[in-house]
């Protein structure tokens, strides 16, 4: 299948869903007026609370908006029917509210390998969306790179307590139908000069360690990407086939949500903290960059990624109603 042909799969089970369960028939128009049908017409395009969550959790994501723990929603996330943070909140809230919790995600076989339970009196109720630790080092984050426009987030981040007892935390990026992760912003940057680019293409990471301006985010944003490296690099000491830096493709996303990781164990906040990609059954296109990050961390077990049904086909048992929805919803089976 191409990646062309699954898109348009899943979208059809998406605007399949629009028309016949909520009854919105009406296409919505693009930036350059196109009217399309994976585009939901205003009032819907509008709405705080998109009209693609689940009616069961809806309640809910009012409340998390509501509190402190409020997720900055995507310019997408009520336009399209294929917002991947909608999909994001509709799989996880309905599994992250139960108090079957930790028996599916235990069960689904997709816990970090020293998870033991939830803690609910971290983040809300041991979780949050959108995390990046706004607690530490001010407004820009850990990473130094948030900003109201920008900056690194991790979809969700769970709390949990280990099998030692210790506060720990698993962070996890949601894809939907996008088939490669975020690329480097600095590396498709109109102003990077063409002797910055050289760098881009030429110097490894080593090369970067040793002079961190040839790094243009480092050298004009002054992000702390390249300083968490100096006491990190280790954890990137696999193989790389590619030339030049290997965090200006796809693997930038993935890099970035590590070195979140990374850094919150080192500041003593956490115990450990384990990263992961959850996709579409469907989704392999995600693969080669992902194949890529685990070469390149020595396949660490602090990064894996799992599919979206490993969750939903345990739910079956506990949450039936919504498991049921939701796989008529994104896989398409009734």
């Amino acid at each position: 299948m191409s990646y062309q042909d699954f898109q348009q799969k899943v979208y059809s089970y998406l605007i399949k869903y629009k028309k016949e369960n909520l009854n919105i028939n009406d296409k919505g128009t693009s930036a350059r007026g196109v009217k399309h049908d994976c585009l939901l017409p205003k009032p819907y395009c509008d709405a705080k609370i998109p009209v693609m969550l689940y009616d069961g959790i809806k309640e809910i994501v009012k409340d998390i908006q509501a509190s402190k723990f409020a997720y900055k929603a995507h310019l997408a996330a009520s336009v399209h029917v294929a917002s991947s943070q909608t999909a994001c909140i509709n799989l996880f809230v309905p599994i992250l509210e139960s108090e079957y919790a930790d028996q599916i995600l235990i069960e689904a076989g997709v816990v970090p390998k020293d998870f033991d339970h939830i803690d609910r009196n971290q983040l809300r109720k041991g979780y949050c969306f959108e995390y990046w630790e706004s607690t530490i080092e001010g407004t820009k984050g850990l990473l130094g790179d948030h900003s109201s426009h920008a900056g690194t987030d991790s979809d969700v981040a769970i709390a949990y307590r280990n099998k030692n007892n210790k506060l720990s935390l698993w962070l996890i990026e949601h894809k939907l139908t996008e088939h490669e992760f975020t690329t480097c912003g600095a590396y498709r940057s109109k102003g990077i000069s063409n002797l910055e680019k050289t760098y881009c293409t030429s110097c490894g990471i080593e090369e970067i360690l040793e002079n961190h301006d040839k790094c243009y985010y480092h050298k004009h944003c002054r992000y702390n990407y390249w300083k968490i490296m100096d006491a990190h690099s280790s954890f990137f000491c696999g193989k790389y086939e590619g030339k030049g830096c290997p965090f200006r493709g796809g693997m930038n996303q993935l890099w970035r949500n590590q070195l979140l990781a990374l850094e919150l164990v080192k500041r003593g906040i956490f115990d450990e903290v384990y990263f992961s990609v959850v996709s579409h059954p469907d989704n392999s296109f995600l693969d080669k960059t992902m194949n890529e990050y685990r070469a390149l961390t020595n396949n660490s077990p602090k990064f894996y990624d799992f599919k979206s049904n490993a969750l939903v086909d345990v739910a079956v048992d506990y949450l039936p109603d919504w498991s049921n929805w939701y796989k008529k919803v994104y896989l398409g089976i009734k």
